[in-house]
């Protein structure tokens, strides 16, 4: 089979420089939308990048702090159960109490379980270390210095060191810190 071809001649009326300008211009405007696109690819890619490293950063400063606060409730478990005869039942209430306490003053678990496990250890008696951490908390806001700086002190004076209650700067006496009577 024999193909034919055939000439189509079209001729185009108008201005060639008008049509070259304006394909020009079509041309640079896609080409300034491309670098535009590309521009913002790059700039949300990095912003992704920085958002992902800040939410692995989050979940491991997140896993980091619930180990040690699980960690600080254990120890405080474990210090009950060596000092007092504590039963489960009051351990938790212990550990509600905290908790409480935390959400009621404003200050971390995080501070009051190692301070109340202080003066746990110096009282051997829930009670009065519940007594004691309130005054710690007292004097802590009162002086600004650390509750656990208190704490310690305070476990000290009870322990019949009371000199560590003077460098607190309380303003305490010498006779009655001579004297080792706490309650005064």
């Amino acid at each position: 089979m024999a193909s034919q071809s055939r000439t189509l001649k079209l001729s185009i009326l108008g201005d060639v420089d008008q049509l070259n300008k304006s394909l020009k211009a079509a041309n640079s405007d896609v080409n300034n939308s491309a670098n535009t696109i590309s521009d913002f690819g790059k700039k949300a890619a990095a912003a992704f990048a920085v958002a992902g490293a800040a939410a692995v950063s989050f979940a491991v400063s997140s896993i980091k702090n619930a180990l040690a606060d699980e960690a600080a409730q254990r120890k405080l478990e474990e210090t009950l159960r060596a000092t007092t005869t504590a039963n489960e039942a009051q351990i938790k209430s212990v550990g509600d109490w905290i908790d409480t306490t935390a959400i009621a003053i404003g200050v971390t678990d995080d501070n009051l379980r190692p301070a109340f496990a202080r003066l746990i250890r110096s009282t051997n008696d829930v009670e009065e270390a519940q007594k004691l951490l309130n005054l710690a908390l007292d004097i802590s806001a009162a002086t600004g210095k650390p509750l656990e700086a208190v704490s310690n002190a305070l476990g000290k004076a009870y322990d019949g060191n009371a000199a560590s209650l003077a460098r607190l700067g309380l303003g305490l006496d010498s006779t009655i810190l001579k004297g080792g009577d706490t309650d005064k």
